[in-house]
């Protein structure tokens, strides 16, 4: 009986580069794009002859970048390259990463007609002003018009991402643009608090006074804006960052914070399969240069992850979600006691209102516990 994989398919290309973004992506010609995507195709083949034979694709994730930038029928070829050397399960969830401003009636067939069925869109705000500060160039005309395609064609399985917290944003900024995700009646959001990366442009213009932040309480105001304004709408938050309308929820998301097996592949993609974490060289050329020149998988670093480290893991994915923590899945898999071990911090946290323990034992984070989950994680794992 073969097990279940998921795939990650990373394509590290831009129309242009947002100055948040610490992301493996660059701005390229047409021709490398191309070149890339043969390179891609081999380390498929590469790959499927050392994991085919052990397992099933549940579902398939192309991000980047901007997948949706790559030249007219590369997304097709990657893609018949994938079914050719794996096995895909029937069912198997597909979805694809777009710019709004990189996609043509053309592309959306073509994205469709090799399997994709679900679509992440990347909105970030409503406030022109905003998206123009962020270095986004496409407007929200540009989305709405995506969201049409896409449904003109027979797909509901769309995702939107937002950003809150990014300096300029307003808190009128945010309730405009989850209203208008409401209106359109896009079924699965991820809302992100930004985190301002280490090396972007964002981190020099913040840094020299250029950009402020907006304050730690006016952030916590938007992700509660967004909370109760998508509560009430009739989502679900299945975890910190992410909210679906009932059969929304993202398949492959879930893969990650249940920590099952998933293969990277293409540049700075990363892996966890059997217990061992991996990730592919982030230097485009040395990528290339492994490929054509070994003939090998392009893997800069592996590590066997550690019984701790795979404790912290559990912990810190576990929080995140709306089920919680199993606490009798934990003792099962190490062999000890969860709530044993954390006793008087648990006590501690309850009594604070951060955290409950429903009747089956999970331990899940409260409303309140969600807006201080990285305190409280770093507190249980020490």
């Amino acid at each position: 009986m073969k097990k279940e994989l998921s795939l990650y398919v990373h394509i590290p290309y831009c129309n242009s580069k947002c100055e948040y973004c610490n992301f493996v992506s660059t701005v390229s010609t047409d021709s490398e794009k191309l070149k890339y995507v043969e390179l891609l195709k081999r380390e498929i083949v590469l790959r499927a002859n050392e994991y085919n034979k052990l397992y099933t694709i549940s579902t398939i994730y192309i991000g980047g970048g901007t997948p949706s930038c790559l030249p007219l029928g590369s997304i097709k070829d990657i893609f018949q390259t994938i079914y050719k050397y794996f096995t895909v399960k029937n069912s198997a969830e597909i979805t694809m990463e777009l710019n709004p401003n990189s996609v043509t009636e053309e592309k959306i067939t073509e994205y469709i007609n090799s399997g994709v069925n679900r679509f992440s869109i990347g909105l970030q705000c409503v406030d022109q002003h905003v998206l123009l500060s962020m270095g986004r160039t496409h407007t929200v005309d540009d989305f709405d018009n995506t969201i049409s395609l896409i449904r003109s064609q027979g797909i509901s399985n769309i995702s939107a991402d937002i950003m809150l917290g990014y300096p300029g944003q307003k808190l009128k900024a945010v309730q405009e643009t989850i209203d208008h995700l409401v209106s359109l009646n896009i079924p699965h959001i991820s809302s992100y608090m930004l985190s301002v990366e280490s090396g972007t442009p964002l981190q020099l213009m913040v840094d020299k006074g250029v950009k402020y932040l907006p304050k730690e309480n006016d952030t916590i105001k938007m992700y509660q804006t967004v909370l109760k304004t998508l509560t009430n709408a009739g989502y679900n938050r299945y975890e910190i960052s992410n909210f679906a309308k009932p059969g929304f929820i993202c398949k492959h998301n879930k893969v990650y914070w249940n920590r099952s097996d998933y293969l990277g592949l293409g540049v700075a993609a990363h892996s966890y399969v059997a217990g061992v974490r991996f990730a592919n060289t982030e230097d485009i050329k040395a990528y290339f240069d492994c490929i054509i020149g070994k003939n090998k998988v392009p893997v800069a670093e592996a590590n066997k992850i550690s019984k701790e480290e795979m404790k912290e893991e559990f912990v810190m994915l576990s929080l995140r979600t709306a089920d919680g923590l199993d606490t009798t899945a934990y003792q099962k898999e190490f062999g000890e006691s969860f709530l044993a071990k954390n006793k008087d911090k648990l006590a501690n946290f309850i009594k604070g209102g951060f955290l409950v323990i429903d009747s089956q034992g999970r331990v899940k984070a409260t409303d309140s516990g969600f807006l201080v989950l990285n305190k409280l994680i770093l507190e249980l794992c020490s």
